[in-house]
């Protein structure tokens, strides 16, 4: 027994660093559905969005820079198909980062299929075509000044193009948008304050709803703002996108990763109690005879 908890002991660190690395690729490329639960932010967020109604109108931004796009990419790649597939919503997608359009073309050529013979932005998405459903407004600088005007006044402050120059003034016309309170629901994926905009001038000014979609340093202070009712539904990093993608059956990376997530912990959970066992069981005893 005292060689078994000598080696115990003596583990080279190595060993763990390789059972973890094991782990990770191994439920990477098998993953087999650990137990995952949901927290009641997703499920209000999933909630709202499939409650949305024939003729709602839907605002997604997308505050989202190079350095978030992988912790983001699984809430995008989730919430825009489970949006995308609900009846008769039109949808309007912004950027309030230079680097924005880029990903959500990303999100669009991932989740859509391009019309016969076009290219970008004529995909359909979901039973969704562009410029009858959805349009991509673009890049809107100005950070909170940007959307007070558009809360204000939307209809005149998007113009009459969209970002690749398409004319969608008849897009806008035909779903009647003219100020924020036309919009029933206001969805952001952020890196930095897109939540804090929305949530100042669009829901505080016009009782605009928002779903925020955050990275894990943001979100603390989202957290704060659902418990006050600032925001009505909230996803959480990478975690959240797997509990949404577990809710709405748009299946991801982020799904995927939870069982690397889990076996991880529970390895660490072992590495705790086997250290333990060692330095009660070998180490202690061993300091204490070289003390004597």
């Amino acid at each position: 027994m005292s060689n078994i908890l000598k080696t115990l002991a003596n583990l080279d660190t190595r060993v763990w660093q390789s059972l973890t690395f094991i782990i990770v690729i191994l439920l990477l490329l098998y993953p087999i559905g650990l137990p995952l639960t949901v927290s009641a932010e997703t499920k209000n967020s999933y909630s709202i969005v499939q409650g949305l109604k024939p003729g709602d109108i839907v605002l997604v931004n997308y505050d989202i820079a190079a350095y978030g796009w992988d912790e983001l990419s699984g809430q995008c790649k989730s919430v825009i198909p489970h949006l995308m597939s609900m009846p008769g919503v039109k949808v309007l997608f912004m950027t309030c980062q230079d680097q924005g359009v880029i990903f959500i073309q990303n999100t669009i050529q991932a989740t859509g299929t391009p019309e016969a013979g076009k290219t970008f932005p004529w995909y359909d998405v979901g039973d969704k075509k562009y410029l009858q459903d959805y349009v991509v407004l673009g890049f809107y600088p100005g950070k909170e000044n940007a959307f007070a005007a558009l809360a204000d006044d939307f209809r005149k402050n998007v113009g009459g193009k969209d970002w690749y120059g398409n004319d969608m003034t008849a897009f806008l016309d035909g779903i009647g948008l003219k100020t924020a309170q036309d919009i029933k629901l206001a969805i952001t994926f952020d890196c930095e304050g897109g939540e804090t905009f929305l949530s100042r001038h669009f829901y505080l000014s016009y009782g605009t709803p928002i779903i925020a979609g955050e990275i894990g340093v943001n979100v603390p202070s989202a957290i704060m703002d659902f418990n006050a009712g600032l925001i009505k539904g909230l996803i959480k990093s990478t975690r959240g996108a797997a509990e949404y993608q577990f809710l709405s059956g748009f299946k991801g990376s982020a799904l995927i990763s939870m069982d690397a997530y889990s076996a991880i912990h529970m390895l660490l959970i072992i590495a705790i109690v086997v250290g333990n066992i060692a330095y009660f069981g070998y180490e202690r005893k061993t300091m204490n005879k070289e003390v004597k």
